[in-house]
């Protein structure tokens, strides 16, 4: 899961949610090198729903919000490394020359930094993307509003994106990511992905990082934030399981050793 790719802004703090397309280029091409296999998310639910083996070494990418720079910067690397990827866009943002309201970095909107940095997508830069034949757009609900355990509001918000999604670029059924995504907050997970489901969506990711296995239901697939710090081999190893057993091996240490309320460490 990224956001996005943009160059870091000397003097400015480093964008929020950020890779820098150098370090998106060596982050895939690293993959690549050590035989992972990019599909389409599509490919990917498919393969899940009739039964089918997926090769442990297969990745999906996959942005959150739909940030210019998924044209600008990251689209032409994914072309050069022929890697596949889908958008989950914000609909209510699309084709406006302003922040997104739930946007963390303070020099967005300034004329200081590049408008590709922090403007959302238009409508013709998508366009120029689906042609390619390697983006997809999904639906990340209209306004991106943070819907904790609301799931009627929320399927509504998440109707009114698909029906934009469909009328502007012609999708007859869409995949969607929900907006923040975690389960403990609310914003998916139990109260929710049935609501998503509902809406008639082919699957609803969360944020949770963690690894998809065969009896993974696809309206609750975690997916791993990709950070400016990772590197194709820190990436593989978590699509190895590496970083979900230290993970889950730490969350076990915690447990055994919480006495009177305190952890002892």
């Amino acid at each position: 899961m990224y956001h996005r790719v943009t160059d870091a802004v000397r003097g400015y703090p480093f964008p929020t949610l950020n890779v820098t397309p150098e370090r998106f280029r060596r982050q895939l091409s690293g993959l690549l090198n050590r035989g992972h296999q990019a599909w389409p998310l599509r490919r990917a639910l498919a393969a899940h729903a009739a039964g089918e083996v997926i090769p442990r070494n297969v990745f999906v990418v996959t942005f959150d919000d739909g940030y210019a720079n998924n044209f600008t910067q990251a689209f032409p690397i994914l072309q050069e490394l022929g890697i596949p990827a889908t958008i989950f866009v914000a609909t209510a943002y699309l084709d406006t020359n302003e922040r997104f309201p739930f946007e963390d970095w303070a020099p967005a909107g300034s004329d200081a930094v590049p408008a590709d940095s922090w403007r959302p997508l238009t409508t013709d830069e998508c366009h120029a993307m689906i042609d390619s034949g390697i983006i997809e757009l999904g639906a990340h609900t209209h306004t991106h509003t943070a819907y904790r355990h609301q799931p009627e509001p929320f399927r509504e918000d998440l109707l009114t994106s698909m029906q934009i999604l469909r009328e502007r670029f012609g999708y007859e059924d869409l995949t969607f990511a929900f907006p923040f995504g975690k389960r403990h907050h609310g914003l998916a997970g139990p109260t929710m992905s049935p609501a998503a489901r509902q809406a008639g969506v082919l699957c609803s990711l969360t944020t949770e990082n963690e690894l998809v296995s065969p009896d993974s239901d696809p309206y609750d697939w975690g997916r791993f934030t990709v950070c400016q710090g990772d590197t194709g081999a820190t990436i593989s190893a978590k699509l190895n399981g590496w970083y979900s057993f230290i993970r889950d091996g730490w969350r076990g240490i915690r447990r055994r050793t919480r006495v009177g309320g305190t952890v002892t460490t």
